[in-house]
């Protein structure tokens, strides 16, 4: 546990050592900040509101609609270089001669990727403490909301992770982590459209069905399974396709 936790405190430290992190959080700040007040994210056509507005109550409702939507670009961003970095640089021969495992690798990759998630989410309080001030929320759907998001971030950290292991190209990792986030949210209503008797079947495989139900504060142990299974999943073929070194030798 030790070493992982040396990994990933050096990797989140790399974020902050270069502007990147810093131009990448405000970005999601500004876009989150459109998106609490005016909801330029909400694309649900039967949505009685779509911003702060509108809606005309305290709640962060409209902000969880579009946060999930922005972390399909901004995430696997964020993760596209953990890997693939290191592959382009050549120093993946130096980390994997250290006294780690491969999977201590993935591991302290993923956990640097999953802090500096928390930092976004937690500089998006002051959001919280806007509708707390203008009303009286229901605590229940913020707490849930949070979890929520915390939950997709999570899985979408897995995934751009793991596609960063299969190329040394950034640009990449970044469009693979792009596409296969963004189709796993949109499974069930793109497919669905197209094929209604499909979108019960496909609701068991979307982020979007799953984060709505967590979002509203009911805690499901089907979604806590769907959404953890994923991150492991996810995990594990970062570790064997790191792994795939040894195969090739």
């Amino acid at each position: 546990m030790q070493k992982i936790w040396i990994i990933g405190k050096r990797e989140f430290m790399s974020y902050f050592s270069s502007p990147i992190a810093y131009i990448a959080i405000t970005v999601f700040l500004v876009l989150t900040g459109l998106q609490f007040f005016f909801g330029w994210l909400t694309i649900d056509p039967y949505a009685s509101a779509t911003d702060y507005f509108e809606a005309n109550e305290a709640s962060l409702r409209v902000l969880f609609e579009g946060v999930p939507l922005l972390f399909v670009v901004f995430l696997p961003a964020i993760t596209m270089r953990l890997m693939s970095d290191e592959k382009r640089s050549g120093t993946m021969e130096l980390l994997i001669t250290l006294p780690v495992r491969d999977h201590e690798v993935i591991l302290g990759k993923f956990l640097a990727a999953l802090m500096f998630l928390i930092v976004a989410l937690a500089l998006t309080l002051p959001y919280v403490v806007t509708v707390y001030m203008l009303g009286n929320p229901d605590t229940g759907p913020i707490i849930g909301g949070y979890f929520g998001l915390l939950l997709v971030g999570a899985c979408y950290c897995a995934i751009g992770l793991m596609t960063s292991t299969w190329t040394k190209n950034q640009i990449v990792a970044f469009l693979l982590g792009v596409l296969i986030c963004a189709g796993f949210y949109f499974v069930d209503t793109l497919i669905g459209a197209a094929w209604e008797s499909t979108r019960e079947t496909l609701h068991l495989i979307s982020f979007k069905y799953h984060f709505q139900n967590i979002s509203r504060g009911i805690i499901d142990s089907r979604d806590l399974v769907f959404f953890l299974s994923l991150i492991v999943l996810a995990v594990l073929l970062s570790t064997y396709s790191l792994q795939s070194r040894k195969w090739k030798a």
